[in-house]
């Protein structure tokens, strides 16, 4: 099965990057586009589906009311088919991943899926434990045939101290801070995860936003705004 953004040029530029029995993993920095992939994703499911989603939230980040936008319709009984389990401990996330068995949903979603792991936990353990989290849900998307998006974020790299600012042209800087961020626990998540994406901020204030291949390593990007139905393609 494969799992429409709502948008035919990106849909067209993932191709099946989205897809029953793989773990996809959304990276970059805060507010760059990849809840509002998840809620596009989710929208075109519920409407063009009778298929179920379970998300697991453990920021704060869902909107129901965006996913009614995105569809187009409000007070409709599509959220009746996400399963919603907002999670405050490790325990708690590993405990909803376990409830797929039961509800059998064909997306879930784990927006994010380091964070509370990386606030309970420190060194090694901390790697351990995402590595188990993340080799379950690999597990889960094949033995129950769903897929699995996660979200995740980025860590900046010090490049130069900021006396050395006035000496570097904007767009340098720009070039310079794409190349080396980082995603957070990198190593880690890409033992269980297949396919990689990268989210980032071109212009906040025309909203414009990339997405680029990084695992499996193809030379693709995508250029794209956020709409009030979702996401769409840009040229």
């Amino acid at each position: 099965m494969r799992y429409s953004t709502g948008s035919k040029r990106i849909d067209h530029l993932l191709g099946r990057a989205i897809n029953n029995g793989i773990v996809t993993d959304l990276f970059g920095e805060n507010a760059s586009g990849k809840s509002q992939l998840c809620f596009s994703i989710s929208a075109n499911l519920l409407k063009n589906t009778s298929e179920k989603i379970m998300f697991i939230d453990t920021v704060g980040t869902f909107r129901p009311e965006r996913i009614e936008e995105i569809i187009n319709e409000k007070n409709s009984r599509f959220l009746d088919r996400i399963t919603y389990i907002r999670v405050f401990s490790i325990f708690a996330q590993f405990n909803a991943i376990e409830k797929i068995s039961k509800i059998k949903p064909k997306l879930v979603i784990v927006d994010t899926a380091t964070s509370i792991i990386a606030t309970e936990s420190h060194g090694a353990a901390r790697h351990l434990i995402l590595m188990k989290f993340l080799h379950k849900l690999a597990h889960y998307a094949l033995k129950y045939n769903c897929a699995v998006i996660i979200t995740n974020s980025i860590r900046d790299r010090i490049l130069y101290y900021e006396t050395d600012l006035p000496r570097i042209k904007l767009e340098e800087q720009q070039v310079l801070k794409t190349q080396f961020q980082r995603e957070f626990m990198d190593k880690s998540v890409s033992i269980s995860t297949h396919v990689k994406l990268k989210f980032e901020i071109i212009n906040a204030e025309k909203n414009i936003y990339k997405i680029s291949f990084i695992q499996p390593l193809i030379k693709r990007d995508i250029f794209f705004t956020i709409v009030k139905n979702g996401i769409t393609g840009l040229n």
